[in-house]
């Protein structure tokens, strides 16, 4: 037992809770004098030393040793539902996190002089936002990603290399959480990407048309199918053909017959090409038009007020380009080529009737449109098409007299035959480049460049459209330097 007397550290704690406080005492045990000398007083008082004030953040779950500034006798807890202390020796504590929150931490000597004070402040649990702090690693390396867990979600900082590492670090911060998850990070350069659209439609459209079609002039008296028959004359109830027809006359004693030649040949071949150019931020939607718009009317109400919308018609692209971490292009593109067509127009009645009591209604064309809708992945410069059409329509009509149209040889007077055969191929081809910024817009060409107004001789006399003056050509650098 002599060795506990002379042990000057040994110490007991007690704790005892009153008002939700805690507090812990130490005991010091003092050597026995076996000198038998007495003790004099002390006859001076020592001065105590100025308390430490600190404080202590440490997360919900988590502990640590505090050093004091020297031993302790007590120590008290505010709250002890936030933070609870251990003495691990007397100028020692053990603090641990119990709950969200801030409270304050006292520890005095055996007179009561304090010691030190902390202010103790205890954060939620951040083990969702360090685990995704090590994943963030893989998923996005050398990134400077951070994340802080809240009550509800996490809040995620730093900064990344691309927009689909900023969405693929979110996405696992949800995962992780399972609630809100804030996003405070931070692209390091935005990556711009220009698409090129090329749309090629080729079409062509063949027409024949030979048969003879009747007329005369005098009045009709008997009716068999297409024809009338009077007077030794015969004149035709309806032409063959509304297209251009040539007609070849033959004069009779006493009247005039005509048979008119239906003989039409007609070759269309339309070219179309558009090639929109679109630049946009990478994961950010851009559209383009080239077109116009048509009106449509619309009737409402019981007095026929019209109100007019308007229809796109054209070329017209969107897309979104999202530059992968490799330096791929994934891109959703959705061209669309549209033109009117007055054939398939429709009549639409306003309710309302004209001056002279007929109803009024006005007429709607329609669209002839070809589209896509497509997601690739591409490199930058790598074309690819995203859209094909090969269309071939052939489309016969044949009229004539019924018996005499049939019969051998001579049955081709009475009749007449028309065929249309249309072909298209439509083609659209989709080129995304990674750009940036031009740092000399008078590097950038266009379309005037080198284009000057002739004056008036050039235009009356010598039918000239571009004049012969050239346009000043800009100094690159200051004088005294030679470009080459």
């Amino acid at each position: 037992m002599r060795s506990l007397k002379h042990f000057a550290g040994a110490w007991l704690a007690v704790a005892a809770g009153l008002g939700g406080s805690a507090s812990f005492a130490f005991a010091q045990s003092q050597p026995a004098d076996t000198s038998g000398a007495a003790v004099a007083p002390a006859s001076t008082q020592v001065p105590v030393p100025p308390a430490y004030y600190g404080a202590i953040a440490l997360d919900k779950g988590k502990g640590r040793l505090v050093k004091l500034p020297r031993a302790v006798a007590n120590l008290f807890v505010a709250d002890d539902s936030i933070a609870s202390v251990r003495p691990a020796s007397p100028g020692v504590m053990f603090v641990f996190g119990k709950a969200p929150g801030t409270t304050d931490v006292v520890a005095t000597d055996q007179d009561g002089n304090r010691i030190a004070q902390y202010s103790v402040t205890v954060n939620p649990s951040n083990y969702q936002g360090q685990r995704l702090q090590s994943q963030s690693q893989a998923i996005a390396p050398g990134n400077g990603v951070t994340a802080e867990s809240e009550p509800g979600g996490m809040v995620v900082r730093g900064t990344v290399n691309t927009p689909e590492e900023a969405d693929n670090v979110i996405n696992q911060a949800k995962v992780i959480s399972g609630g809100n998850v804030t996003n405070d990070l931070t692209v390091n350069e935005p990556v711009q990407v220009e698409l090129k659209v090329r749309i090629a439609s080729m079409q062509r459209n063949v027409t024949r048309e030979l048969g003879i079609d009747w007329s005369s002039v005098g009045s009709s008296a008997i009716k068999i199918g297409k024809f009338s028959l009077t007077g030794g004359t015969a004149s035709a109830a309806q032409s063959l053909s509304s297209l251009t027809q040539g007609g070849v006359g033959l004069t009779w004693p006493g009247g005039t017959f005509e048979g008119v030649i239906d003989a039409l040949a007609t070759d269309n071949l339309a070219h179309v090409l558009a090639e929109p150019t679109l630049t946009t931020l990478s994961g950010t939607q851009a559209n383009f038009q080239v077109g116009g718009q048509f009106p449509i009317p619309t009737a409402s109400g019981s007095n026929g007020t019209v109100t007019v919308s308007y229809k796109n018609y054209g070329v017209l692209l969107s897309f979104i380009p999202t530059v992968l971490s490799d330096g791929r292009i994934a891109l959703q593109v959705a061209p669309q080529f549209s033109e009117i067509n007055a054939a398939n127009s429709s009549s639409v009645s306003t309710g309302g009737t004209s001056s002279s009591g007929q109803s009024e209604t006005f007429n709607v064309p329609s669209l002839t449109m070809t589209s896509a809708s497509s997601t690739v992945i591409l490199g930058s410069g790598q074309g690819m098409a995203i859209a094909g059409l090969l269309e071939d329509t052939t489309n016969q009509v044949d009229n004539g007299v019924p018996g005499l149209s049939e019969m051998p040889l001579l049955g081709a007077l009475f009749r007449g035959d028309a065929f249309q055969r249309v072909q298209q191929e439509l083609v659209i081809t989709v080129t995304p480049y990674l750009v940036n910024p031009v740092n000399t817009p008078s590097t950038i060409a266009s379309p005037d460049d080198g284009w000057t107004p002739p004056n008036d001789l050039q235009r009356v006399l010598e039918l000239r459209d571009n004049g012969t003056n050239t346009v000043a050509a800009k100094i690159p650098g200051d004088a005294g330097f030679m470009v080459q």
